[in-house]
């Protein structure tokens, strides 16, 4: 259910951003033409994102829910598959599919998810043709951005370059491959200030920390204790630094995870409103590192569910992307929405050291509350049935 959920979520951020992308194309309705079909679950296949691809049925070209009721092509997964098993791809090999279901907008809509592998190009070895369109045996087809490779060529020589390096896992540099283990915590161990990989050792984690009290930030103000302190944290590859970011030890010692990111709403050059902000972005590496760096002590995790009253958590770069449009352009509701929380919680509790610090720290505590409120309604606003 909660993959089904996710997936839920995702859809309808993609129908909202009213584009298609490299990963997802929009179709009102199933395919008439069966090699069009087959040359579509090929190029997403064999996508440059390297993530599994959407096809998403019951969408029209200006990005409106219709669904699929009157649909008469409308396939379920099994044709799909049985579609699929009659073809001729090199070495046997075919695309993995899934065709889920989703109500939206008092409609239902169809995604079929091409799955992500390692066995790329998918290619046929004999020629499929139905009418007029053939998918030609040994062409390479894929998708760039929003565009898939003409049914009648093949993609230039670079895109299938990667193509088979990505077979032979050529095209994963050491810190992907890192990042993909960073997910897996029980693969990992620690030496004092060290984290290593049980099954790759020559992959570590290592934490230097500074000596000195560092000075906090506003979200440690959120915190039982504001004291805080930093260091560097620096993933390795045989010794090699591939990736630093700095770290925050928060609530005395209670709880670490890497140093959010910062964004800006508004204008920083002008004497309009602007807004600063922190967040992390799920799939990110800082976010991955954030998750690792989590210990599953119950003042840790408390910590942190203080440190999320502040902190935005982005589902995708996609939503961050939409949702910092949206907030550029209610400047004057952030502004009421800032004065109203100033009303209600000044924090004028806060001990700083100054109070100028004292001031931007209050009022960055406060937009952190009042974006996390508008990212909520944002999202309920984009899962919302449509009318």
């Amino acid at each position: 259910m909660e993959n089904e959920n996710s997936l839920y979520r995702e859809i309808k951020i993609l129908i909202a951003s009213k584009r298609e992308g490299e990963y997802w194309d929009f179709k009102e309705k199933y395919h008439k033409n069966k090699a069009d079909l087959l040359h579509d679950i090929i190029c997403m296949a064999n996508n440059r994102a390297d993530k599994d691809g959407y096809i998403i049925f019951g969408i029209s070209d200006d990005y409106e829910i219709k669904g699929l009721e009157d649909d008469e092509n409308r396939k379920n997964q099994q044709n799909i598959i049985d579609f699929l098993k009659g073809k001729k791809f090199s070495g046997g090999i075919r695309p993995t599919i899934e065709l889920v279901s989703l109500p939206m907008g008092g409609k239902e809509i169809d995604v079929l998810i091409v799955k992500n592998g390692t066995d790329t190009p998918y290619f046929l070895i004999e020629d499929y043709n139905d009418g007029k369109r053939r998918v030609r045996a040994n062409y390479i087809y894929t998708r760039i951005g929003d565009t898939n490779t003409d049914i009648d060529k093949s993609a230039d020589i670079n895109h299938i370059e990667y193509l088979w390096k990505k077979r032979f896992l050529l095209n994963r540099p050491p810190l992907e491959q890192i990042k993909q283990r960073l997910r897996v915590k029980s693969e990992w161990n620690r030496n004092d200030d060290e984290f290593y990989n049980i099954y790759n050792p020559e992959y570590t984690v290592a934490l230097e920390y500074d000596d000195e009290i560092g000075h906090p930030e506003f979200y440690s103000y959120l915190m039982m204790n504001p004291s805080t302190s930093y260091g560097m944290l620096k993933v390795k590859y045989f010794g090699t630094t591939l990736y630093n970011q700095q770290f925050v030890i928060l609530d005395s010692g209670r709880y670490i995870t890497v140093v959010p990111e910062w964004g800006l709403i508004g204008d920083r050059y002008t004497n309009g409103d602007s807004y600063y902000y922190k967040f992390y972005v799920k799939d990110s590496m800082n976010h991955i590192l954030h998750e690792f760096l989590l210990s599953e002590d119950h003042e840790a995790v408390f910590a942190r569910n203080r440190l999320y009253s502040g902190v935005l958590i982005y589902q995708s770069d996609l939503e961050k992307e939409m949702f910092e449009d949206y907030l550029d352009q209610n400047l004057s509701l952030i502004h009421q929405l800032v004065e109203v929380e100033k009303e209600h919680d000044s924090f004028d509790w806060l001990e700083t050291e100054g109070k100028r610090e004292k001031i931007v720290n209050q009022e960055r505590i406060i937009i952190g509350k009042v974006f996390n409120n508008l990212l909520e309604k944002f999202r309920y606003k984009i899962s919302s049935t449509r009318k």
